[in-house]
């Protein structure tokens, strides 16, 4: 009788089987680092605005007290406190939906 070359039924299962695993463990990889990488824009964006409202509101005159505005979507509120004489304190918090960030600085002023 001859024999004929191939793979038997369980050999092809387990290849199967094996792709599988590793196909589920890629596009796991790659949903991560998709939701990493959307995580990143939205901090860079909030980090961006927070510059903008710092640039802006402590250009001028201090005056202590709360501001607050809108910046291309994303809200924010200004605390400015004195600290000494010719120091303040200025505390930022930018947010946009659920996402928020803070950020804190002392600025001088004569």
């Amino acid at each position: 009788m001859k024999r004929q070359a191939g793979f038997t039924l369980l050999e092809m299962l387990a290849a199967l089987t094996l792709m599988a695993v590793c196909s589920t463990v890629l596009l796991v990889a790659f949903g991560q680092s998709a939701r990493s990488l959307a995580q990143a824009a939205h901090s860079d964006r909030l980090s961006h605005a927070a510059l903008s409202v710092l640039d802006q509101e402590a250009a001028g005159r201090l005056v202590e007290g709360v501001s607050q505005g809108a910046l291309d979507g994303i809200h924010w509120q200004l605390t400015c406190v004195r600290q000494q004489a010719h120091l303040y304190r200025l505390d930022l918090i930018v947010s946009e939906g659920p996402r928020q960030a803070r950020f804190s600085t002392l600025k001088v002023r004569q």
